[in-house]
């Protein structure tokens, strides 16, 4: 499949592009029901001359903060047609954080479909469930043909920072066009392929949800907040809608799997599971196929949300996934970076800034048709995770260095190696160890508190929170006054941070165990067996 277009390549041109080539083809399907291409452009179409009425100058920043559905991809639509750039304000990140996000990107205007968080009452908002819904195209095109170019930004997403400080990555028109057109050489996508909106809007995993289905011609199917929380519930869905390319992070994978074990139906039309954000299991893979078959093709994906969602692809053959885990080789094909899309590069380099050899450790830096525009407001840092740097052959090219890091090994492969300060991956979400820690540190009653990646009971990752406390030891207390201690702290962190970023399990310590050097021991912490009180409750 080829992906045509508009010499110039903007989003919502490329879409209305596809809407004429097939105006009644369904390209939104959410638990309300669908909307064919033609429907999608008309409501995109009135939606972004109320936006310029609003916004008449372009170039502003709006928020959307919608519930999951064919609403917030038409929105979307609808901003890139004004002119304008999209800022995803989830519903179910706590207010605070949505406050944050609200006044750092300074929008102009929130779009929603229902009361915004107090917090949010200062700044104007566009309700859609207030809106008419014409029959009719609008009287004036939304906007004029040169209001914006393939270099505006289309979105901002706010990624953790380290410094307690969410940045927002400004990524234009033009890398995510160029995203779509790689990964379209290297899958065999149809129009007419049913994909899956599966994560949140505020993921960026969720742009090539939207954007590689659109503008290949596809059909996306909104999943509901519910429906993929349960691994059954996504099975169903994966299922009644014969879903043929699937997104997903590998430890959501795992329980898709072990609930297709149970299931009286299996998704049978799904050709494509494409992981990103963790490192895959590969028995889970050999499961699926027993239980499954053996016509899903899997490809593993490493991607940065400064680089445009994907760098790199590697699809895993039928030899390899076939092969014994014992045989020589086993599983490390599992950890391999792969190879850059088209137009992307990747170097992995030391401390000084040359190639490494077989054997060592250097870290990730990316160039090419990814890399973003720079954070939003953070001239500084901008400069610093976006440097010229050398490139063979003589002359400089703009780099994002990632801090993460790889390995390359003799036969060439390189393969993901960790990162290189202290941010980590939870069920595909980046996370800065730092900003969680930043957030938690000012809780009632504790006086220090320290956040690693763990893995649970199951042996999933996990992360875990070890605090102290001001007044007593922590052998003093009660298993149900420890647990209470916990649970209010857990119910503090859902007040102050994202779902994905609150600790799964909160341990109370006499004090923190400290390295030769007198810091804080985070390997130890990582590594502790410890008894723990119960976890207390988070949402998903």
């Amino acid at each position: 499949m080829t992906m045509t277009g508009p010499d110039r390549p903007l989003l919502h041109e490329l879409f209305d592009e596809r809407a004429g080539r097939h105006p009644d083809r369904v390209a939104l399907r959410d638990a309300h029901g669908s909307l064919t291409y033609a429907e999608a452009k008309l409501r995109s179409d009135w939606l972004a001359a109320e936006l310029r009425r609003r916004c008449p100058r372009p170039g502003a920043l709006v928020g959307l903060h919608l519930e999951r559905g064919a609403d917030v991809v038409v929105a979307m639509l609808a901003v890139l047609k004004s002119g304008h750039t999209y800022v995803p304000l989830d519903p179910s990140y706590p207010a605070e954080r949505l406050l944050f996000t609200a006044r750092d990107a300074r929008l102009a205007l929130i779009v929603s479909d229902q009361e915004v968080p107090s917090e949010l009452a200062e700044l104007p908002v566009l309700r859609l469930d207030g809106l008419d819904r014409p029959d009719g195209p609008p009287a004036a095109p939304p906007m004029a043909p040169d209001d914006v170019t393939p270099d505006a930004p289309a979105y901002v997403i706010y990624t953790s920072g380290s410094t307690g400080r969410p940045k927002g990555v400004r990524v234009p028109h033009r890398n995510v066009a160029a995203m779509v057109r790689a990964c379209a050489r290297r899958y065999e996508l149809r129009e007419g392929d049913v994909w899956t909106l599966f994560h949140s809007y505020s993921f960026d995993f969720s742009v090539w949800e939207i954007w590689g289905s659109l503008l290949s011609g596809g059909t996306l199917v909104v999943v509901p907040h519910a429906t993929a929380a349960s691994p059954q519930a996504t099975l169903r869905l994966l299922t009644d809608e014969a879903v043929t390319v699937f997104n997903v992070v590998p430890s959501v994978f795992r329980h898709l799997t072990r609930a297709a074990r149970r299931a009286d139906a299996v998704p049978s039309a799904l050709r494509y599971v494409i992981f990103g954000g963790e490192s895959v299991d590969i028995r889970d893979v050999r499961a699926w196929r027993e239980t499954v078959g053996r016509s899903t093709r899997f490809v593993n994906t490493y991607g940065i949300t400064e680089a445009t969602v994907f760098v790199t692809y590697r699809l895993f053959t039928d030899e390899e996934l076939d092969r014994a885990e014992d045989a020589p080789g086993g599983d490390a094909f599992a950890f391999d970076i792969g190879e850059p899309l088209d137009g992307w590069e990747f170097r992995v380099v030391g401390e000084d800034g040359a190639p490494v050899r077989p054997g060592e450790t250097g870290e990730i830096v990316v160039a090419g048709d990814g890399v973003a525009l720079g954070y939003l407001n953070r001239p500084e840092l901008t400069a610093e995770r976006f440097p010229l740097l050398p490139v063979p052959g003589g002359g400089t090219r703009r780099h994002y260095r990632s801090g993460d890091l790889a390995r390359l090994l003799p036969d060439g492969m390189f393969c993901f190696a960790g990162r290189a300060d202290d941010q980590v991956k939870i069920n595909g979400f980046r996370i800065e160890l730092g900003e969680v820690e930043a957030r938690l540190q000012d809780a009632p009653g504790v006086r220090e508190l320290v956040v690693v990646r763990t893995v649970s009971r199951i042996g999933e990752p996990m992360l875990t929170a070890f605090y102290t406390t001001p007044d007593a030891t922590a052998r003093g207390d009660g298993e149900r006054d420890e647990r209470e201690r916990s649970e209010r702290l857990a119910a503090y962190a859902r007040r102050a941070l994202p779902a994905h970023m609150v600790p799964g399990r909160f341990v109370r310590l006499p004090e923190l165990p400290v390295n030769p050097s007198g810091k804080t021991d985070r390997k130890a912490l990582s590594a502790w067996q410890g008894h723990a009180p119960r976890p207390a409750a988070t949402t998903r």
